[in-house]
């Protein structure tokens, strides 16, 4: 039996974050990742700017590609071009991004984990390695989450499907993220550039998902790669006991931009907030955890949902209101400040007076109020 006061299913940036946060407030963890140390994870791999006031300092020096221009395109149109030259985003190599995070804490490759039991003071799991006795379990092991399965907790019912690849590429315009429309009647894609190489991808909702969209506006002789996403959907229970979900596991992925590795991070940061204090006082209730969220995601993610519903199913009737360089320009500066405002935009469609948006705000209004 090994003991540890939290075990974590999954290695990625939410496990991965969670255990350095808990190692910062003394708090032993292990994670049990089944793939290996080099898992070759294709990801678009944007992040936020926030994320520098939510890693510890020690961990903010990661490689990464800064993004300070931005180009829209509608059916292989150039739409729109950011004018402003502002510092938003960064783009990583998730493969690399992992392994960074995962520098000093214990991490199980190769593991895999089967089931778990409750008892009154600790949660009793076993993998095909050895048995564990920890003080609280958490799952953060993304869309197909064993933890989510069995505990009952978050399941997976908005999706996305994205088609993906990392093609190696001399580029050109290192800074500049290309985003492209009109090709899934529900999503979109997108060309991020690496160091060596471009992440290309498209994605839409899992009823309108058009396999080889991405091979439309990146020709070419390259594998791609298709994978589910589970969005945020609205608040959800995330926790049950000592037994709690964080990242994509609990659905916490944007609703508008399918971006999941900040929240997967900020969620790690308050579940590590509210599992010192529990330990701290004697407590297993992780309620509190729920609570953080409705304060510090929810709200920004409730905008973000609206706005997806009103954006993607309209998009050919409001695309010359909303993707113009005006509007991309507000954007960046709003993302430049750390993590994209939805509200701001929210409140420039309302006060809008095109007929068009006005129209699609008052039919999403009407049915998802």
């Amino acid at each position: 039996m090994i003991f540890t006061d939290v075990l974590i299913v999954g290695g990625g940036p939410a496990g991965a974050s969670l255990s350095q946060f808990l190692k910062d407030r003394g708090i032993s963890s292990i994670v049990i990742e089944r793939f290996g140390k080099n898992r070759n994870k294709i990801c678009a791999g944007g992040i936020p700017l926030a994320i520098n006031a939510l890693l510890p300092q020690r961990l903010q020096n990661f490689e990464k590609v800064e993004y300070d221009s931005l180009e829209i395109f509608y059916k292989s149109r150039l739409t729109a071009r950011s004018s402003k030259k502002v510092l938003f985003s960064y783009g990583v190599k998730r493969s690399d991004f992992d392994s960074y995070l995962r520098i000093g804490i214990d991490v199980r490759y190769h593991e895999n984990f089967l089931n778990f039991e409750k008892t009154n003071n600790k949660i009793l799991a076993r993998t095909d390695k050895g048995d564990y006795s920890a003080k609280f379990l958490v799952g953060a092991d993304g869309v197909g989450s064993k933890v989510s399965l069995l505990s009952g907790l978050a399941p997976k019912k908005r999706f996305i499907v994205a088609e993906e690849a990392e093609v190696p590429a001399e580029v050109r315009y290192k800074n500049t993220l290309k985003i492209f429309l009109g090709y899934n009647s529900i999503g979109y894609g997108w060309i991020f550039p690496k160091n060596g190489f471009l992440s290309v991808g498209s994605g839409s909702l899992k009823s309108r998902f058009r396999k080889g969209a991405v091979f439309s506006f990146y020709p070419g002789q390259y594998k791609a790669k298709i994978y589910p996403i589970s969005l945020w959907g609205g608040e959800e229970v995330l926790h049950k006991g000592r037994v709690a979900l964080v990242g994509e596991a609990a659905n916490l992925v944007d609703p508008f931009s399918a971006g999941g590795i900040y929240p997967a991070a900020l969620s790690s940061f308050l579940l590590s907030e509210v599992i010192a204090k529990s330990l701290k006082n004697g407590r297993t209730s992780l309620e509190e955890y729920e609570k953080l969220l409705n304060d510090k995601l929810y709200p920004n993610f409730r905008y973000a949902l609206f706005l997806s519903r009103m954006f993607y199913p309209f998009l050919p009737f409001v695309k010359k209101y909303v993707v113009k360089s005006s509007t991309i320009d507000l954007a960046l500066e709003l993302t430049s400040k750390g993590y994209i405002s939805y509200e701001e935009f929210y409140k420039k469609v309302h006060a809008s007076k095109h007929i068009a948006l006005k129209a699609a705000y008052f039919i999403i209004k009407k049915f998802f109020g």
